[in-house]
């Protein structure tokens, strides 16, 4: 085994395309061939004529590194295969690689002017279903660190996280990947905002993967090729009969972050469905809110994206307390208030909050009979609390004790 200058041989068959390379030392053989159903033929074959181009032969390798995924299935199952096949008949170790880092890698090598020591990229690859393969890598200057692990995102994940970003906090926000050529309309809010877009055609390449694998090898980082495993970030791409029928048969929506931009859906639904339009919230209640960085989420439909309901709560230290819900009157008693209080005993959970607070119109009675079912119970009352159309109403202040030791669900 070299230590000096290793023999290292790097592939990637997770997104679209075939990549690998060769490095002998410093000398890099690079190729790029199309994906699909013929990249496993043509894969093998490829990586001989490296081979021979450099006039080396298998046992030459000191290690084989193959990107791990996230990707699509059957890419992912072909760089395995193939790099234990390998591994084995050469008897040498395999690094297992992390795609989105190496697209990342590959946006570094085009823009270096555009990744500083201490800059995260955010890696956002097209994983088909309008969802999305998500994960962060920070540069320290010498070698990427993971800052969030590979996790699958719905496609309207972005831009319900980073659209009400500040144009200061923007700056700081370096994106790649497909997904931006694939859904340009998606991401056309955040330009803008001054977001860097590095390496606009950031791929897997086999200059990425063979830097990847040489920091590795430099760490020791290597394996046996029995745990050479992909790396599967979606569970599962197919439902059975009876999964396809409870998904037609399911309410068609998703909920997201609140933005800025949601605001005047958001008042026109609410004020359609409060008994007096006094009742509802204001633009200076959303906006000042979105300010202060609330809790905010939206529930909307799949098909067309159309708000029929809205939360916002508000953090305290081991309390939260439920500022506002508000469902279009055509969704009312259809139980998206109640799935939007599981939202939020989930929060509780993650946050440690014992308690979760609100108040309420006494005259609301549909929401005071929900919050009881839900195990709300009457700790006091604020006179004069809301706006009425004759003046002003009272609020009931109501409590929930959160179980933390228990699940994170609605009251039976």
């Amino acid at each position: 085994m070299s230590v000096a200058a290793p023999v290292l041989l790097a592939l990637d068959t997770a997104i679209d395309r075939v990549h690998a390379a060769l490095a002998v030392g410093a000398a890099v053989q690079a190729l790029d061939l199309p994906g699909g159903a013929q990249a496993s033929a043509q894969l093998l074959p490829a990586l001989q004529g490296l081979l021979r181009d450099a006039g080396l032969t298998w046992s030459d390798l000191d290690a084989i590194a193959f990107g791990s995924g996230p990707g699509a299935f059957t890419g992912l199952r072909t760089a395995c295969s193939v790099t234990q096949g390998l591994a084995l008949g050469a008897d040498c170790p395999v690094i297992v690689l992390d795609t989105l880092m190496a697209v990342a890698e590959d946006a570094r090598q085009q823009a270096p002017q555009d990744c500083a020591p201490g800059d995260t990229v955010w890696v956002l690859q097209d994983a088909r279903m309008e969802e999305l393969y998500v994960g962060a890598f920070t540069w320290d200057g010498a070698d990427w660190q993971v800052a969030q692990a590979a996790q699958l995102w719905p496609l309207t994940e972005p831009i319900a996280r980073w659209a009400q970003v500040s144009q200061d906090t923007a700056k700081d926000l370096h994106l790649c990947g497909n997904a931006l050529q694939a859904y340009p309309d998606r991401f056309a809010t955040l330009w803008p905002l001054g977001v860097t877009v590095m390496g606009e055609t950031a791929a897997p390449r086999g200059g990425a993967l063979l830097a990847l694998a040489q920091r590795a090898w430099a760490r020791g980082d290597t394996v046996d090729v029995a745990l050479a495993l992909p790396r599967y970030v979606r569970d599962k791409v197919a439902q059975t009969t009876a999964e396809r029928r409870a998904i037609a048969q399911a309410p068609r929506h998703i909920d997201r972050l609140m933005t800025e931009a949601d605001i005047p859906a958001v008042l026109e639904m609410e004020q359609a469905a409060c008994v007096h339009p006094v009742h509802a919230w204001t633009e200076d209640n959303y906006r000042s809110s979105l300010r202060s960085g609330y809790w905010m989420r939206v529930r909307c439909e799949v098909d067309g994206g159309r708000i029929v309901a809205v939360c916002v709560a508000m953090d305290g230290v081991d309390e939260i307390h439920l500022l506002n819900i508000a469902v279009a009157r055509a969704q009312q008693g259809q139980g998206i208030a109640r799935a939007l209080l599981g939202l939020l005993y989930e929060r509780c959970l993650a946050r440690q909050a014992s308690l979760l607070w609100l108040e309420v119109r006494p005259s609301n009675e549909r929401a005071c009979a929900l919050y009881i079912r839900e195990g709300f119970v009457e700790v006091g009352r604020r006179k004069g609390y809301y706006p009425a159309p004759d003046g002003r109403e009272d609020a009931l202040v109501m409590r929930r004790n959160i179980d933390l030791g228990g699940p994170a669900r609605a009251v039976d």
